[in-house]
């Protein structure tokens, strides 16, 4: 099959046309303000490479919330467009974009299959204990409020290539994958499912983010209100859009974090110490969660590319098996790379992660099902 895939994040849209397993094309738009202009550049800029001579068989969307309703790839119809968009204030970063993108090639391909991938579908197996908040139980049934967890497309591909790296088989692999870019994300993998993971009923739970604020004392959104004079929506979005890096010390992306701090800025040093701190806090809390760890993973546009936040977060866990070799996170390599010592006994791997041949993969699966 040709499969294109359409992977909207909350500020750049990737692309990849697939024939077979094979990606025959990819590139990306980032820094996206208006998505109806970025989904027209994309497909333009298709066009003129000649990729859409021959329209592709289906269309596979990264969709990131998916809630209750969506626990597997699905086929979109009008009925599951629909409760694409009531999820919408759940993700409000992403899933009007996602949705933007569904409709965009839906027009132009009217009768091609569009399939959602939910970031939400591979953390359904998360046990009761970690998918619960402790709120009044009738509350909590009758909003659906509980921990869904998202990234869950680049988890997913992660336990597949980290299984590949450790030459294991994905139900005997148990991982620690940290998924870190603008949005950030930690999972616990046990037997290559998600049994944990830090991002919960919406994305704002969990890692210190670009411009979300990750875990927070829940009073504080109400004090906040209350002094500020902010409505709940106000709140929400500065919790979604000012916090996090950008909140700290006025940048979002670490590059530019990181530059900030290399000239002696000390709000932006601050922010990468409170970043690291969050993600060393998850890794020690999933090694007990996940008990016997084979691999703790960085990926994502942050984690896969920087050995200093490697050496940073491993720094003194040898007493959960963890050691990484600083001479090899100096030398240039491609990835996979694997940068821990010979004494550690969980691997440090650094992987590339590949949002869209997973969601290709999970794409034939949902038309085969259908």
């Amino acid at each position: 099959m040709r499969v294109l895939v359409i992977n909207t994040g909350s500020s750049s849209i990737r692309y990849a046309l697939f024939e077979g397993k094979d990606a025959i094309a990819r590139d990306a738009i980032d820094h996206v303000e208006d998505y109806q202009h970025g989904f027209d550049s994309v497909l333009a800029a298709m066009r003129d490479a000649g990729l859409l001579d021959t329209a592709p068989d289906a269309v596979g969307h990264r969709v990131v919330h998916g809630g209750a309703a969506f626990s597997e790839a699905t086929v979109v119809d009008e009925a599951a467009y629909a409760a694409i968009d009531a999820l919408s204030p759940l993700a409000p970063l992403h899933n009007p974009p996602n949705l933007a993108g569904i409709a965009a090639c839906r027009s132009i391909w009217p009768d091609l299959p569009q399939v959602a991938v939910f970031d939400t579908a591979f953390h359904k197996t998360l046990p009761p204990a970690a998918a619960h908040y402790a709120l009044p139980r009738e509350l909590s049934d009758r909003h659906g409020l509980r921990r869904y967890g998202f990234h869950g497309i680049s988890h997913s591909y992660l336990a597949r290539a980290a299984a590949n790296v450790l030459n294991r088989e994905l139900d005997a692999t148990n991982l620690i994958t940290l998924h870190l870019g603008n949005g950030a994300s930690a999972t616990a993998i046990r037997g290559g499912t998600s049994v944990e993971t830090s991002m919960g009923f919406t994305p704002l739970e969990g890692l210190v983010m670009g411009t979300r604020s990750g875990d927070i004392d829940p009073a504080l959104p109400a004090i906040i209100a209350r002094r500020e004079d902010l409505s709940s929506d106000a709140v929400e979005a500065l919790l979604n859009q000012s916090s996090g890096l950008v909140g700290l010390c006025g940048a979002s992306d670490m590059r530019d974090v990181l530059r900030l701090a290399g000239g002696g800025d000390t709000a932006a040093k601050l922010a990468v110490d409170i970043f690291v701190h969050r993600i060393r806090k998850y890794v020690g809390a999933y090694s007990a969660v996940v008990g016997d760890v084979h691999a703790l993973v960085f990926s994502g546009g942050i984690g896969q590319h920087h050995p200093w936040l490697w050496r940073d977060v491993c720094r003194d866990l040898s007493t959960i098996g963890i050691e990484i070799d600083d001479d090899q996170t100096r030398k240039d390599g491609a990835l996979p790379r694997d940068v821990s010592s010979a004494r550690s006994r969980v691997r440090v791997l650094a992987i590339e992660t590949d949002e869209e041949s997973e969601i290709a993969r999970q794409t034939v699966a949902a038309i085969d099902r259908s």
